[in-house]
């Protein structure tokens, strides 16, 4: 099936990987790969000319997880479908076997349940907790997203990875970015990103090697930006 290119995409088409001329029509199949580039953040990369003919875009997939948190309905219903009764009861049975269960401990403290409301507007617990595992999964998404177009910039040595060897961490924590109300994408910029050792990933724990306004010079390159409270 050929297709006419949409005027809109044609600057962000860079090129076929097969190696042919590119024109006003297009071939629309899996097969054939094409190289890409992100309207927003100009991020090249490789896609299929069936997906982008498809959806008639090129974005990334970080900008498009950004439009989304920034989008305020998005995010509600997001929430909505988390505060049932029958998902709180799922969460409740499954909540042991889940992976963020060690991440979410200081949460779940009866003795922190009045902190919680105090800094995040009166909610109960089990909101709390549903935005935080919305929050945490988002930049867990992006930051992989960023380790892959950053990779010789955070991983210079380029080690590998691995539950005992290395890890990729945040310098700036996602739990005192989720105190804090920091969107995720700042979380995730490559400024804030290092490779360490496991045994000083996991003694270094919540904490924050650097601090919020070096967090933010680091990405935006001042110290005048301010998020949460």
């Amino acid at each position: 099936m050929t297709t006419i290119i949409p005027e809109e995409l044609k600057p962000y088409i860079i090129k076929r990987v097969d190696g042919k001329s590119l024109n006003e029509y297009l071939p629309k199949r899996k097969s054939l790969k094409i190289i890409i580039k992100c309207p927003h953040c100009g991020y090249k990369r490789q896609s299929n000319t069936y997906d982008v003919l498809s959806k008639k875009s090129t974005k990334c997939n970080s900008c498009k997880i950004k439009e989304k948190w920034n989008d305020i309905e998005y995010k509600n219903n997001q929430l909505k479908t988390r505060n049932t009764k029958e998902y709180r009861e799922n969460m409740s049975n499954s909540m042991k076997k889940s992976k963020a269960w060690k991440d979410t401990q200081c949460l779940r403290i009866e003795g922190l349940k009045e902190y919680w409301k105090k800094i995040r507007g009166g909610k109960e617990l089990y909101e709390v907790y549903n935005e935080w595992t919305l929050y945490r999964k988002i930049v867990y998404k992006m930051t992989e997203h960023t380790y892959n177009k950053y990779k010789s910039i955070i991983n210079p040595d380029n080690v590998k990875r691995g539950r005992n060897t290395y890890h990729l961490d945040h310098k700036f924590s996602i739990l005192e970015g989720f105190k804090n109300n920091i969107p995720p994408y700042i979380l995730s910029n490559y400024n804030n990103l290092e490779i360490l050792s496991s045994k000083e990933n996991i003694s270094k724990d919540y904490k924050c090697s650097i601090s919020k306004k070096m967090l933010f010079k680091g990405v935006f390159g001042t110290l005048e930006v301010k998020y949460g409270n």
